[in-house]
């Protein structure tokens, strides 16, 4: 759903938040505190179907390993009211949640960007469990008994260097070493734990959530990850876990619908911003000509 818009309670059976709450580059401080409060309030009214997960910028400001902060946009003036905020509430703060639904693999796992398999053996071998004992909720409660401080005897050095950036070759954190606050679609579509995930953190979105499917490297079978972030960060829609949203693209498909979307609408706007007489008016016109009313104003939001 946009930014600002109400739904009724009876609109959804839950409503997950996928992390990133403090950001530099979006609203100032103390918005980005006062919001997440808000968050939190609405969460704590009905934890059941109300689900608030961990980004990696929130991480960021309660790691206590030497690269943890290294995250873009890490407020260093604001770190200890932001580690207030995160550890008051830390006891509603997951890493994940899943939930069942009409696609491969009968559920659909919700993170801030992915599990891959490489990470999950990661953590298997942190905690020398098998896979058959893995699960979401193993994760999750191991991230609330994980002491934040690293003289304590719940410090779990493995395990928070696991939930930094762990990559070798991509800053970025395009490879799948990365876990579920730090990989990309791009590397997660080729080695996805769960066969269809929906995540935040990579700003994908155009004008509806970018469903993309895409061949594994190692299993015969074809991955989905449903990417809900744009380059504003809105929300577009209710997801219908019986009617999984748009058309699945392949990451080659979508990256060249991507790039030719975008040169339309800077053409757009170049030509607008151009006039002595600009107008929203004007801008509008173009857009629903070359795109329809649908996505015309989340357009012109996100570009304009």
């Amino acid at each position: 759903m946009g930014r600002g818009k109400k739904l009724p309670v009876s609109a959804y059976d839950y409503a997950v938040f996928l992390g990133d709450y403090f950001d530099s580059w979006e609203n100032e401080w103390p918005d980005q505190g006062e919001n997440f409060k808000a968050i939190c309030d609405f969460v704590r009214e009905d934890t059941v179907h109300r689900k608030l997960l961990l980004g990696n910028h929130d991480w960021s400001y309660l790691s206590k390993t030497p690269h943890g902060a290294g995250v873009s946009g890490h407020q260093i003036s604001h770190i200890d009211e932001i580690r207030k905020l995160l550890t008051e509430n830390r006891d509603i703060l997951d890493i994940a949640f899943e939930c069942e639904a009409n696609c491969p693999g009968g559920r659909l796992v919700f993170s801030h960007a992915g599990f891959s398999r490489t990470w999950v053996k990661s953590i298997l071998n942190v905690f020398g469990i098998l896979e058959n004992h893995w699960s979401l909720s193993f994760l999750n409660e191991q991230w609330h008994m994980l002491s934040l401080n690293p003289h304590s005897e719940g410090f779990n050095f493995a395990f928070e260097e696991l939930l930094d950036w762990y990559g070798f070759f991509s800053g970025s954190g395009n490879e799948i070493t990365q876990g579920p606050l730090w990989i990309r679609p791009e590397a997660l579509l080729k080695d996805a734990f769960y066969e269809t995930q929906i995540v935040g953190h990579t700003e994908y979105c155009l004008g509806d959530f970018a469903v993309l499917r895409d061949k594994d490297i190692n299993l015969n079978r074809m991955n989905t990850v449903i990417v809900a972030d744009s380059n504003s960060h809105l929300i577009f829609d209710v997801i219908d876990t019986e009617n999984l949203p748009g058309e699945t693209i392949s990451l080659l498909e979508f990256n060249k619908f991507y790039k030719r979307t975008l040169k339309q609408i800077n053409d757009i706007k170049s030509q607008e911003f151009a006039k002595m007489d600009y107008s929203k008016e004007s801008a509008m016109v173009q857009l629903t000509t070359a795109f329809g009313e649908k996505f015309a104003e989340r357009y012109y939001r996100m570009f304009f």
